[in-house]
């Protein structure tokens, strides 16, 4: 295994202590690589304003951020297909939809796992979810994560809080209908997350 620069001194270990050094330093090395190209464009988009690394969590974002990510536009857009693309397959948006069919299936995949997981940490801002899922991994650590890219992930859906408006209906359908049940409801979250991130906006104070 070849050493990385910064990550010890001298080579490769051959002792199983030194060897899963050597691993764990290789991997925090890519993360860290892949959240300088994965985060490119919202760095473009944000500026300096916000800090984005490989620890970055859907929770530690700003409203602001959450709420750009959540509503739909072609530059929201092309911001998720280039940090799929250049964080998974080393391209960027502009290839996305260029892809062979069973590539660009799992990065739709992927695509609309994030997309969700934007809006399900809006509505667990609004009090509607008590957690997301995979809520303790960092967003690249997500979109590293082979799994995904599988059609399973768009079931990956949080239990409701009593706020969420679907709460009573999830409960008749014992959570069987959760899936739909949840998403239902992201317009009216997305339009009450943006009223609130406009009324605590300090232009508008």
């Amino acid at each position: 295994m070849t050493n990385v620069q910064g990550c010890g001194k001298g080579g490769f270990n051959p002792d199983s202590e030194g060897m899963m050094a050597e691993i764990l330093c290789f991997a925090s090395h890519n993360k860290r690589k892949t959240a300088q190209r994965g985060f490119r464009e919202w760095r473009r988009i944000f500026g300096s304003a916000f800090h984005f690394d490989e620890n970055t969590r859907w929770a530690d974002l700003p409203d602001e951020v959450i709420l750009f990510l959540c509503e739909e536009s072609p530059e929201r857009k092309n911001s998720l297909y280039d940090l799929l693309m250049s964080a998974h397959c080393g391209g960027s948006a502009r290839d996305f939809e260029a892809q062979a069919f069973d590539r660009l299936t799992g990065l739709l995949n992927a695509y609309f796992l994030i997309s969700d997981q934007a809006r399900f940490e809006c509505m667990r801002r609004l009090g509607w979810l008590e957690r997301i899922i995979r809520e303790n991994q960092s967003i690249v650590e997500i979109v590293m994560d082979a799994g995904s890219y599988e059609y399973s992930s768009a079931f990956e859906v949080p239990e409701p809080t009593p706020a969420h408006p679907a709460y009573e209906e999830d409960l008749q359908s014992r959570g069987m209908d959760r899936p739909a049940l949840v998403r239902k409801f992201i317009p009216e979250a997305l339009r009450l997350f943006k009223e609130r991130v406009k009324r605590e906006s300090p232009a508008t104070q």
